[in-house]
């Protein structure tokens, strides 16, 4: 059956014979309206008082075509249920100055850790369909790239806009966590999660990132940490090793009292699976509830209102 949203709207089909009756004058006071609106709604409403003709009839059916237009009709579709996991995951990523480092490799040609970090973590976010996704960047301070959101799409984008040091090149994995728990503590969601990946340790900010974990603990949030570097001493001529300034203690810690899991990423195939395992351990598909598809059928009144001020237009240009 056809629904309508706004049926009220057909309460303005008397509206051209109200303007012909009291014209531009209602209890002594002047109501200036428009001199085209007046003619229109004039000529409109002139054609129940005057000889029936085929224009007037023409121009009655235009308005009513154009109410209902404007009164939104439309027809339900087939019910359709969704699966989603129903989850509300925040993802932290580092954007520090350590992460330009080159020292991975991606179709055979050396890459800096942040463009491996995106590749990778663009197809976790890409799987995550159902899910609230947000994005925390965190450096020297860590901000909300982007709020818990079913568009995937956007935050794949920003993810894709991110630079090294834009958020300074320190890191401050502590008030990452702190940021992220605000963005979920008050989702209504009953399971929320934090993927937070570094290549550095914690030596900014205001907020100790064990006790940021108690805390996310205490709300019931697991954080997976994912400790980023690789240990190829030959890479982009590192002489020293490329990670002796990761601190997997801190990142292992924090898994620990969130009830999370700590993941250490030496290859890009190493990150590949550890952002797949967590999609795996992060999912626990549910019912949406169901949805009804809307067919809208504003369209066809349009096209009758074209057709009729089009036939309005010839029968007037051949009469006279």
């Amino acid at each position: 059956m056809i629904q309508i949203d706004w049926p009220w709207i057909f309460l303005l089909l008397p509206l051209p014979l109200l303007v012909t009756i009291f014209g531009t004058r209602a209890t002594g006071a002047s109501i200036r309206v428009p001199t085209n609106l007046t003619r229109a709604l004039e000529d409109v409403a002139q054609g129940s008082t005057q000889q029936f003709s085929l224009q007037k009839a023409l121009l009655w059916f235009s308005w009513l075509t154009l109410l209902l237009a404007l009164s939104q009709p439309w027809r339900p579709g087939d019910t359709v249920v969704q699966p989603v996991s129903g989850r509300a995951i925040a993802i932290a990523v580092d954007v520090s100055g350590s992460m330009e480092r080159q020292d991975f490799e991606l179709n055979g040609a050396v890459q800096d850790r942040l463009s491996i970090v995106k590749d990778v973590a663009q197809t976790f976010i890409n799987n995550r369909q159902g899910d609230r996704i947000s994005l925390v960047l965190f450096g020297k301070e860590a901000f909300i790239a982007s709020p818990l959101t079913f568009d995937l799409q956007s935050v794949n984008s920003i993810l894709a806009s991110a630079g090294i040091g834009m958020a300074g090149r320190s890191t401050a994995i502590g008030d990452a966590i702190g940021l992220s728990i605000q963005t979920l503590s008050n989702d209504p969601s009953s399971l929320k999660a934090i993927v937070l990946l570094s290549d550095g340790t914690n030596n900014a900010g205001s907020v100790e990132p064990e006790s940021a974990a108690t805390l996310a603990n205490a709300l019931g949030i697991r954080i997976h940490t994912i400790a980023l570097g690789s240990e190829d001493t030959q890479t982009s001529g590192y002489k020293l090793a490329q990670s002796a300034d990761l601190d997997e203690e801190t990142l292992i810690a924090v898994a620990e009292q969130s009830q999370g899991t700590f993941y250490r990423a030496k290859t890009y195939t190493d990150l590949q699976d550890i952002y797949t395992a967590i999609d795996a351990l992060e999912r626990t598909e549910v019912n949406a509830p169901p949805v009804i598809l809307r067919h809208d059928l504003r369209h066809w009144p349009l096209y009758l209102l074209l057709f009729s001020l089009l036939l309005h237009t010839y029968v007037q240009r051949t009469r006279t």
